[in-house]
């Protein structure tokens, strides 16, 4: 595809400076992404270190065009590593990439935006894109910009709960909610932050559970997990998205089995976290019930779509695709001062390899 370059923008505001129009952009646009909104941004901000470096763009035309960044606090600027979400922060197919006055940014001025960007000081900018950006950015970016590709899972909701439940569900989904009933499974919701410790308990046990079927070792496992998703990052988000974010928690017998965090704006539900204890979860159906739950809801609320979220395992991607999630590509942009991401990933595989090698000797004794 051949693209015309002649679009050029220049940068207008950064930070704070920029709220204004990001705000009043977003206020009039309910269409646009969670992860693209501020209140987004400040969820981080107040969980994270990080601090909001959004850049406001005034194209030729006189069109702004807004990128929500983060910047990793400690670090002047020229140093400074930003982020399009920070990891961990990310909403699944609804990914940061470019917000642009009048709907999605044409390649043309995708690609002036990438050039603004490479011009910007700092160490590395990190953006992942996907959506109604992915097209865009494929055909705009240079081949010489490292990226990765990564894979999102969303359910169409058109059509209303009853068609997503006989059309798009399949027989197992259905059959394992209907158990999940009879077996006295029962789901609460809540979106006042009063099932985060319960969520966050549930959240605890699966990195533990992670830790051993990984075979990695369990105190490093728990240190990383409390650094990425401490509880309070967990409440954070509870209260300052408020009737945006909803817990689930499945219960059976005054048990907690399983929970999930669902966020919403305009169209969009989705899925950013889940949990379960596997050894009373198991065989129940719970994970099945609560997800038909939170859709359910979500169909209600005439939600055109539920975001299962980039899938990490194959087991999760076989588990999403059983409600009828179809495969959304996300890639992840990396532009670097000096090339070293890929080394970094180099790096980070050899010492995980020798983890496990070292977990796998003190476990065989040889």
């Amino acid at each position: 595809m051949v693209l015309s370059r002649a679009y050029h923008m220049s940068v207008e505001a950064e930070g704070v400076d920029a709220r204004p129009a990001w705000e009043n952009l977003v206020a009039h646009d309910e269409s646009i992404a969670l992860s693209k909104t501020p209140e987004w941004a400040d969820c981080i901000c107040s969980s994270s270190r990080f601090s909001d470096a959004t850049l406001l763009f005034r194209g030729d035309d006189g069109r702004h065009l807004i990128l929500p960044r983060l910047r990793r606090t400690g670090t002047p600027p020229l140093l400074g590593l930003f982020e399009s979400p920070p990891q961990g922060w990310g909403l699944g197919a609804d990914a940061s990439g470019l917000l642009s006055e009048g709907g999605p940014a044409s390649p043309s001025q995708t690609w002036a935006l990438i050039q603004e960007i490479r011009r910007r000081p700092g160490l590395r900018t990190r953006v992942m894109v996907g959506g109604d950006d992915a097209a865009a950015w494929a055909s705009a970016a240079p081949g010489t910009i490292y990226s990765t590709a990564l894979t999102a899972q969303v359910l169409d909701l058109r059509g209303g709960f009853s068609t997503v439940w006989s059309e798009r569900f399949t027989s197992k989904v259905r059959s394992n909610a209907r158990k999940a009933e009879r077996r006295g499974v029962v789901v609460e919701s809540d979106s006042t932050g009063r099932l985060v410790p319960v969520f966050d308990g549930l959240y605890r046990s699966s990195v533990d559970r992670w830790a051993q079927e990984r075979g990695h070792p369990l105190s490093l496992m728990r240190w990383r997990a409390q650094r990425r998703d401490p509880q309070s990052k967990f409440a954070t988000v509870a209260r300052r998205m408020g009737e945006r974010c909803t817990v689930w928690i499945a219960w059976r017998g005054g048990e907690p089995l399983a929970g999930i965090f669902v966020l919403t704006r305009g169209p969009r539900a989705t899925y950013w976290r889940g949990a379960m204890n596997k050894e009373l979860a198991r065989g129940t159906g719970a994970n099945e019930l609560l997800h038909r739950h939170a859709i359910e809801a979500a169909c209600a609320d005439e939600r055109q779509s539920y975001d299962f979220g980039l899938y990490q395992t194959e087991e999760l991607k076989r588990f999403k695709s059983t409600f009828g999630a179809r495969e959304v590509p996300v890639r992840a942009y990396y532009f670097e001062t000096l090339p070293t991401v890929a080394a970094e990933a180099r790096c980070h595989n050899a010492a995980k390899q020798a983890v496990l090698a070292v977990v796998r000797l003190a476990r065989t004794g040889r």
